[in-house]
């Protein structure tokens, strides 16, 4: 792992550009990370010799102290958490002068189609080029930034897929963990009169989710707060938890309260090696397992409420 003269001359840069040699495997969790530590555009250059993908993030040039002391405990992190070598991982800070960066990112950043009906797009890409290449369903603009999630990384994918079959029949709808909002504004434009709620933790996250609601005239059929799950009302008919695995396991109580009875529930933001855990936890609650979605070493799971083990127990 090098780095190439993090804090020389910084207040003279164009931007600082960090680029991460990993696993493909990793990709998706990577670029989340980077977001989430102020990443202003990312983006996938050609593999390396190793076969292993590069990834490119470009921050601000005052951020090459503090990166250049997170980046080894992140690629560690990574290492842990996908069981690779941690020589599979390599990084480096470099100066970087081409002023064309933020046009560069963009490339990566594909629409995205999700089960053939929902489409995801950012906000340079034209109304008319998707409706030729992709159809007229329902498109919702989202461009990545403080709050992950613009449907690329699997987790969101996967939750996206599991809502277009489940979210028309539902008719109140709890996104746990909203982010960006990416959960409840699918929601709402594939349903018509269903009350969506979303909640995060973070009041900061909560403003991202409401302006990215704004952006796709959803505004009046969200109601995204930071409240806690002990300060909603019961019940739901349908939730969406897209978080990682600890959370989804304390939350199992709270999130079975609150759920109707037959109601459905999807978690997401789990490893595949995580969701036999995940199972385990949520069927002693009485929730049985319906499906397991699987993308790119992710997994969702679907739930019905009352047919787990503890549902099984009653008399």
């Amino acid at each position: 792992m090098n780095i190439d003269s993090p804090d020389k001359h910084t207040k003279n840069l164009a931007w600082l550009k960090v680029v991460v040699h990993h696993p493909p495997c990793a990709a998706d969790a990577l670029s989340s990370l980077l977001f989430a530590e102020g990443a202003a555009g990312i983006w996938e250059d050609t593999p390396d010799a190793r076969g292993r993908q590069v990834t490119k993030a470009g921050f601000a040039p005052s951020e090459a102290g503090r990166l250049a002391g997170l980046l080894p405990a992140m690629v560690a992190n990574l290492a842990e958490a996908f069981a690779e070598p941690v020589g599979e991982f390599d990084f480096h800070l470099a100066e970087e002068t081409d002023q064309n960066w933020a046009e560069k990112w963009k490339e990566g950043l594909e629409p995205i189609v999700v089960a053939g009906r929902l489409i995801i797009a950012p906000t340079w890409s034209p109304t008319a080029d998707l409706r030729r290449k992709y159809g007229d369903g329902p498109v919702l603009r989202l461009d990545p930034g403080l709050a992950f999630g613009s449907g690329h990384h699997a987790s969101t994918f996967l939750c996206l897929y599991a809502l277009t079959a489940l979210a028309p029949a539902a008719r109140r709808i709890l996104d746990v963990g909203a982010g960006s909002g990416i959960l409840s504004l699918a929601a709402a434009a594939l349903t018509g009169e269903a009350e969506i709620v979303g909640i995060d933790n973070d009041p900061e996250t909560i403003s991202v989710a409401a302006a990215n609601a704004e952006l796709n005239q959803l505004a009046g059929r969200l109601d995204f707060s930071a409240r806690a799950l002990s300060e909603l009302r019961p019940s739901f008919d349908l939730i969406a938890a897209n978080i990682t695995l600890n959370p989804l396991l304390e939350l199992a109580p709270a999130i079975t309260f609150l759920a109707g009875n037959r109601g459905r529930l999807i978690l997401s933001g789990l490893l595949e090696s995580q969701a036999g855990e995940a199972v385990a936890v949520y069927a002693a609650h009485g929730w049985g397992l319906e499906r397991r979605l699987s993308r790119e070493g992710w997994a969702a799971l679907i739930f019905v409420k009352g047919r787990g083990a503890a549902a099984r127990r009653q008399p």
